[in-house]
């Protein structure tokens, strides 16, 4: 008999409803589903949907990785949003919340493929990839949990009827991280280079799990991994590269093109799969995507961070007629209501993956002649001088400067802070005497701990 387990992902699928039924009417047991190629094809689909609806049009990976950063402030419309800038949030965040059931509920789907679409008579080779893409991502969306929340419930086993139902403790992380790099690298030797057919863009490919493969042994500080994975990704077989220009890089036409790894994916069109990310970012009343909405404003300090002569600036960044700076990376000249605009939202672009090496390598043997080609190549593209000759230390802090620039906006900010160390320095730096040494993880969502008791404990002082 299959454990069965409920979760966040349960809450995302059933919460909603006032009464959870022990039968319900609208139930299809997976046992009657999963039969066809088609079938199989479909739920790995729905498995890719949670990487792009970690709140509206993907705010929340935003709001998580940048606004709770130096990089961005928020419209103070919106209380969630505040108290994750300013420190105070509690487990009660509904921003918090969502990204908890997000995560899971796309760990579910993904389980539901790794069980059953092995039992569907179907083409081998085809049957065998699609189990190596949701292994991907669930090592992708438990890495976001991780990282995240610290310890979380593992669960790599099939939820199925709501009424079969028992409640998991939380793993340490060190077990959840071990189950990541597993299925990474099982997607790794499981997926294809590349996708030869038109309708296959944007899935996942061997080269893509290394890439992420790379960031995990980063995040875990082991640097010769690190190294040499991100290593693989820039030698291999997979037609990665950087693009002569930024404008190529965001530009709607170039989207899975060569600097493009692993994107959520938005299609504008009467299906109503388009992004509305652009009116986040854009002044408020602007009329951008039909209407702005100011929700995420770049602080000074970013802004300030780029050279006046820096190639990203005319990129990166529009002025509003208030003055101030505003995000420009998402702009779609050719959306003019809400949710057409065709922007897929960036979660690991080619240039990650060079910063992620020369950090690796420099953490390793300290400053080498590949570690400086690495950083420098998207130098050289920004019109900046090459870095040369650094300590350790130097090279350690120019890395992290040429992250905050180049990934700015991307959702890697708070990552990147917390694992350096430097999250609560750069927060106190600003001013800000909330932050505390705890706030490098976000409390349990509250309503998962009332479903669930043995989430229990609360991280620390939460």
């Amino acid at each position: 008999m299959y454990k069965k387990y409920i979760l966040g992902l349960l809450t995302a699928c059933l919460a909603s409803c006032s009464v959870l039924e022990d039968e319900p009417n609208s139930f299809i047991p997976t046992e009657q589903f999963y039969k066809t190629q088609a079938d199989a094809m479909a739920a790995v689909t729905a498995a890719y949907t949670a990487s792009k609806a970690n709140g509206d049009t993907n705010r929340n990976f935003n709001i998580l990785g940048d606004l709770t950063t130096d990089d961005l402030t928020p419209l103070a419309n919106n209380n969630d949003r505040v108290q994750l800038n300013t420190y105070t949030h509690t487990a009660a965040n509904v921003i918090v919340r969502e990204s908890w059931q997000n995560f899971f509920l796309g760990i579910t789907r993904c389980n539901v493929v790794i069980e059953r679409v092995p039992l569907i008579t179907m083409d081998e080779t085809l049957r065998n990839r699609l189990v190596a893409e949701a292994k991907f991502l669930r090592g992708f969306y438990y890495f976001h949990l991780v990282r995240l929340f610290g310890k979380v419930p593992l669960v790599l086993q099939e939820t199925k009827l709501p009424t079969e139902v028992t409640f998991p403790k939380r793993e340490d992380a060190d077990v959840i991280y071990e189950q990541i790099v597993k299925d990474l690298q099982d997607a790794e030797t499981g997926l294809p280079d590349k996708y030869t057919k038109n309708e296959d863009r944007g899935r996942v490919t061997s080269g893509m799990a290394k890439g992420y493969l790379a960031l995990v042994y980063l995040t875990r500080h082991e640097w010769t991994l690190a190294a040499a994975k991100a290593k693989e990704v820039m030698d291999g077989p997979y037609g990665y590269g950087l693009w002569d220009t930024y404008k190529e890089v965001f530009d709607v036409k170039n989207e899975f093109g060569k600097e493009a790894m692993f994107d959520a994916q938005f299609v504008s069109g009467p299906g109503g799969q388009g992004s509305n990310l652009i009116a986040f970012w854009a002044q408020e009343n602007n009329s951008v995507a039909g209407r702005g909405f100011g929700s995420f404003k770049p602080t000074d300090g970013i802004y300030n961070s780029f050279a006046s002569y820096d190639k990203r600036l005319e990129v990166f960044f529009t002025k509003g007629t208030d003055g101030r700076w505003y995000c420009n990376k998402w702009v779609d000249s050719d959306a003019t209501t809400a949710y057409q605009s065709d922007n897929n939202f960036p979660h690991m672009r080619f240039a990650e993956v060079l910063l992620n090496f020369a950090e690796a390598s420099n953490e390793d043997i300290g400053p080498n002649d590949e570690a400086y080609d690495a950083v420098n190549a998207i130098r050289t593209r920004a019109g900046l001088a090459d870095l040369e000759n650094l300590t350790q230390e130097q090279f350690r802090d120019s890395v992290l400067l040429e992250r905050r620039r180049e990934l700015c906006f991307e959702g890697h900010r708070w990552y990147d802070l917390v694992r350096t160390g430097r999250l609560v320095s750069t927060i106190r730096g600003l001013g800000n005497t909330n932050i505390q040494d705890y706030h490098q993880v976000f409390p349990v969502p509250q309503l998962e701990l009332d479903l669930n008791t043995n989430l229990l404990p609360q991280n620390d002082l939460y």
